[in-house]
This record gives C-alpha cells, structure tokens and sequence, in this order.
C-alpha cells in the first residue's frame, strides 16, 4: 500500500494543476485573489483610516469653536460705539482670520464637511475591490491609493504576483474567445460562400443536396478550409465597437453619464489606460447594501474583466490577417519566397479543351478536383513532376 501512495499523490497533484490553470481555474484564483487583497488592503489601512475620522473630528470642533467665537466678538462689538467704517475693518479683519484658520485645518485628507459624525471610508470592500481589480489589470484609476509603509509594501508584492496572474487568465479567456469566434464565423458566415461556389459549379443536369448546418463539411478541407479561415478587420472592430456601445449603455444608465461620455469610460477602461478622470461611482462605489448594489459590483467588474479579453481576442486577430495581407503582398512583389503546398498553390482555369470547369476568383477550389504527383502526400527532396489534374465525379 506504500508504494502506490506516490502515485496517488501524484494524480491528485496533476489534477488539481490541470484544474487550476482551466478556464474555470484561473477565474476562481482570480476572483480569490481580488477579493483576498480587498480585504488585505482594508485591515492594512484601517488603523490610518481611523486616524484621520479622529483628526476630522478635531478639526471640525476647532472649527465650530472658532466660529462661535466670531459670532459672539461681532455681537459684543456691535455694542461698542464703533463708526461704520471702522466696524467693517474689524469684521473683514476677523473673517479673514477665520478663513485662513479654516483653510489651514481643512486640508484634503481631513476631507472636512462640516459634520462631525460624518465620515466617508475611503477603504471599504467595493472601493477596496475595484482598487484589487484595476492594480491586477495595470489600469489604476487612482481613486484611492494605500498611505501605509506596510500598505505600499504590500501592494507591491501584491501586483508582482497578481498582474501575471491576469494577464494568463486574459490570454487563457482570449485564446478560446478567439478560437470560438473563428469556429463560428467559419461555420455560418462562410457556409453562404460555400453554397456559393457549389451552385456555380454545379454540372448542368445536377441539383445541390440540401445539407443542415451542423452536417455541412467543415474542418480541414483540402480547399479553402474552414479551419484556416481568418476573421475580417471590419468584423473584429464590429464586435469591439458593439461591446463599447453596450458598456456605454449601462453606464449612462447607472451613473448618469452621457452616452459618449459613457463609451469613452468603457474605452478607456477596456484599453487599461485608465487617466481616473472618471470612476464607476453610483454603480460601484455607492456605498449602497443590499443585492443591486452587489450585483451592479458583479456586472461592472465582469463587464470590465470579459471586454478586456475580447478586445485582446479582437487585436490578435487583426494581427493575423495583417500578417497574412503583408505576407501576400510581399509575395506578390516578389520580395520573400514562400514555399507553398502544391495542393493549395494552383488555381484552376478553363482549359482549351474545356474539360476542366473554371472557379470564380472568389471561391476559388471547392470544386472536386485532385493534383496527383508520382508519390502524392509523401516528401521529397526532388521536385515534383507537373501534376496531373483530374476530375471527380464521385459526389455529382
């Protein structure tokens, strides 16, 4: 029983990793990670926090003292025989004092409002939470920011571990956007192109066999196949400019934004600029309890997290095809060689004789035809003999 007690361990070692590093995995370590560090980040800074309510308090007592004594000097001397202008004098005299005194105690971190009781936590779990969120995203609103040395020690450690954890979880959440993306466009947008080159290559005589979508013949066809297909620039920024037009939508519900107000602050958010000039206040930092107030937290940081892998998803894929339109077109100029599958190389045309069909140039090769070399499929360092084309009848 002890020698298999290794390879027991080891299973479970690997499965707990290969759960971990899943799509369902790393949003768990993730969404623990965020919110462990919200709650870090309150208890670090509470103490300070603290401190400074007590300081307000102060302050605002000085300040009421200060005020009362005003008020009590300017109804003394207004008993006093005292010609107007002279009154004047002393009143603008001891306003000016009291202003400086009020300006000297209320300075930004006090966050004086007049109040006494009154405090507004800059450390609470929402705040706390979206600052978790953007420092793992490298977006930084600046909104709140730690004031401790432990604090900001922490926080260092925290983004050092934290901002690859993102950033694998994105490109994880990317990667299969991008091949999901790919697999459906190439299955309902390019079916239409496929009926297309069928029709036009239908023999006279022949009829077309409806096939359902799901039975169509996708995957690695030896002509134009669905697997290789690449998703249009104009799709992609399709897809982000819908995204932005729907945060934008929701953030001029929920804060009161205009519209292009709103779609700039999902703009600047999804990029992971982020110039703070705008915060997610009424959705996000409201303070409000209860289930909207929490799910209006969800829904933001959901909304932020998924449009930052589909923008990421939507670029990768421009990138593709802006290689592959830059790799053509140097081709073309005869700048680089590239070596291509003979299978994929030639574009059949009308012969004299008639007895090959011509493709349209945009179907280019659905048609059941074969290049057949001597030894077809197998490599060689010799090159190969001119293929022989032949014509197949057998699915017509």
């Amino acid at each position: 029983m002890a020698q298999h007690a290794p390879a027991g361990s080891g299973n479970c070692c690997k499965t707990i990793a290969r759960f971990l590093f899943s799509h369902v995995g790393l949003f768990l370590l993730v969404t623990i990670y965020a919110v462990a560090g919200a709650y870090i980040f309150i208890e670090l800074e509470k103490d300070y926090e603290e401190s400074k309510r007590a300081a307000k308090r102060r302050v605002t007592k000085d300040v009421n003292d200060s005020l009362n004594y005003i008020i009590g000097l300017l109804w003394y001397k207004n008993n006093e025989e005292m010609t107007k202008k002279d009154y004047h004098t002393m009143v603008m005299k001891n306003i000016k004092v009291f202003h400086d005194f009020v300006v000297d105690k209320a300075r930004s971190d006090i966050k004086y409002d007049g109040n006494l009781n009154t405090w507004d936590y800059d450390w609470t779990f929402p705040k706390s939470l979206l600052f978790t969120v953007t420092t793992m995203a490298v977006i930084g609103y600046g909104h709140i920011a730690p004031t401790t040395k432990t604090g900001r020690i922490f926080c260092i450690f925290y983004g050092v571990i934290g901002i690859p954890l993102l950033m694998v979880f994105l490109a994880n959440i990317g990667d299969f956007l991008a091949d999901s993306f790919t697999y459906v466009y190439s299955r309902l947008c390019c079916r239409w192109c496929r009926i297309r080159r069928r029709f036009s290559e239908m023999r006279k005589g022949r009829t077309v066999e409806k096939r359902e979508l799901w039975k169509d013949d996708v995957g690695k066809e030896k002509y134009l196949p669905t697997d290789k297909v690449i998703v249009p620039i104009t799709v992609n920024l399709s897809v982000i400019a819908v995204y932005l037009m729907a945060g934008g939508a929701l953030f001029n519900w929920w804060e009161d934004w205009d519209q292009l107000t709103a779609v700039y602050f999902a703009f600047i958010t999804l990029t992971t600029i982020g110039f703070g000039d705008l915060v997610p206040g009424n959705s996000f930092l409201g303070g409000n309890e209860g289930i909207t107030a929490t799910l209006k937290m969800l829904v933001t940081v959901i909304y932020c997290l998924f449009g930052m892998a589909l923008l990421s998803m939507c670029i990768n894929l421009m990138q593709e095809q802006l290689v592959t339109k830059t790799r053509w077109l140097l081709t073309e100029l005869g700048i680089v060689e590239e070596e291509i599958d003979p299978m994929e190389k030639y574009k059949y045309k009308k012969t004299q004789r008639g007895t090959v069909m011509e493709t349209d140039r945009d179907h280019d090769g659905n048609k059941r035809l074969s290049l057949m070399t001597v030894n077809e499929g197998e490599s060689t360092s010799k090159p190969p003999r001119v293929p022989v084309i032949k014509e197949e009848f057998a699915d017509w």
